[in-house]
């Protein structure tokens, strides 16, 4: 029975044809590689085949181990030659370079996946931004109001409400010197909770501050200073974008493309939401941007709102260690960073010396036996 060699498709490249390519054959016999172009025809031993495997689809180059300035360009099919691999040597040498440009195709492939990714998330995060801002541009004043006042009214019995009409009007009196640099689009209303050194807004307007923070703060640019940042979660309505941004797409396309009544009757009241979790970082870092903005307009000396800062971090360091951190400080994240960033800010301001001299007392609220009770039980 005759046996018919298999041949492809080569060309021969040696300094000897100058930059010309001679074309021929390889014909594969069970010995060795036979190049048919030339006379005598030229015969390779498979023992002294150097493969190499480029990106090129249609051929590959094959080297004389002998003669390193002699190489060959063969048609790609002939890896799929059985007595072409049927050497050690070449099947090992086709077998690595294989496997390495599958791992670099392979690598290639991943971080082409992985690049892909991050712009479309980064893509979508953008996208989901601009419309939860523009969504809650939609709610009304009237809706926002009467959202948050239902919203209160849930939280009353969470809450440990102080009643203290004094403290409270010269919380009202404090703000008024303010409020024409915040330009809200609903008015403040004040509420004092006993409990440590904390404040928190809810959208409507309202502000409520812990018997802790005024305890704690020294000067009405102090209170006035975490009264600012409070005002600007409620103005740049970080409740209601928190709120829409964790229902996720779906619900902010339903805000988007309905009615802002329709945006409300969706929209749940979830309460811990509003006092025990936390802003994101963006939404703080917003707030004691919008915050140090309104006291500079106001001409009120925003290094306030760092002294306050200042003070709940030392308050932070003396309570760490203790069995129960308090629940406070989950909506300050990274008062350090905060700091720094407001430092900053006062550093680049033109004029240090010229702010107006408040004369208001900083409320102070002593609490009766059950306020105390409850204080020391719920903390």
């Amino acid at each position: 029975m005759s046996f018919q060699c298999p041949t492809f498709d080569a060309y021969i490249c040696h300094p000897q044809f100058g930059s010309e390519l001679a074309r021929g054959q390889f014909v594969v016999t069970r010995e060795n590689l036979r190049f048919t172009a030339v006379e005598p025809p030229f015969e390779l031993p498979f023992d002294a085949v150097l493969v190499e495997i480029g990106s090129d689809e249609n051929w590959i180059a094959l080297r004389d181990r002998r003669q390193p300035d002699l190489q060959f360009f063969v048609d790609r099919a002939i890896l799929d030659n059985g007595f072409f691999l049927l050497s050690f040597s070449i099947r090992q040498q086709v077998q690595s370079q294989l496997g390495r440009r599958e791992r670099r195709r392979n690598f290639r492939l991943m971080m082409t996946g992985l690049v892909a990714v991050v712009v479309i998330a980064w893509l979508a995060s953008h996208v989901m931004h601009w419309g939860v801002r523009l969504a809650v541009k939609g709610i009304s004043a009237k809706h926002e109001i009467e959202f948050g006042d239902e919203a209160f009214n849930q939280m009353k019995s969470e809450l440990d409400l102080v009643e203290d009409t004094n403290a409270l009007a010269q919380l009202d009196s404090l703000m008024a010197a303010l409020s024409p640099a915040v330009h809200a689009r609903v008015p403040f209303k004040f509420g004092i909770v006993a409990g440590p050194p904390n404040a928190f807004a809810m959208p409507g307007g309202r502000i409520c501050v812990t018997t802790g923070l005024l305890k704690m703060v020294d000067t009405p640019e102090q209170l006035l200073g975490a009264l600012a940042h409070e005002s600007a979660h409620i103005t740049q309505r970080h409740a209601f974008q928190t709120m829409i941004s964790g229902k996720g797409p779906i619900f902010l396309m339903q805000i988007l493309t309905g009615s802002s009544d329709k945006a409300m009757n969706l929209m749940a009241i979830p309460s811990e939401l509003l006092i025990y979790e936390s802003f994101s970082q963006e939404y703080e870092a917003e707030a004691d941007a919008y915050g140090w903005d309104y006291l500079v307009a106001a001409n009120i000396n925003p290094h306030g709102e760092i002294e306050t800062l200042q003070k709940l971090r030392e308050y932070e360091v003396g309570i760490i260690g203790t069995t129960s951190h308090a629940s406070a400080f989950d909506s300050h994240p990274d008062l350090d960073r905060r700091i720094k960033f407001l430092e900053n800010r006062w550093s680049r301001l033109a004029d240090t010396n010229h702010f107006v001299v408040l004369t208001n007392a900083v409320p102070k609220v002593d609490l009766n036996n059950e306020h105390l009770s409850k204080f020391s039980v719920g903390r």
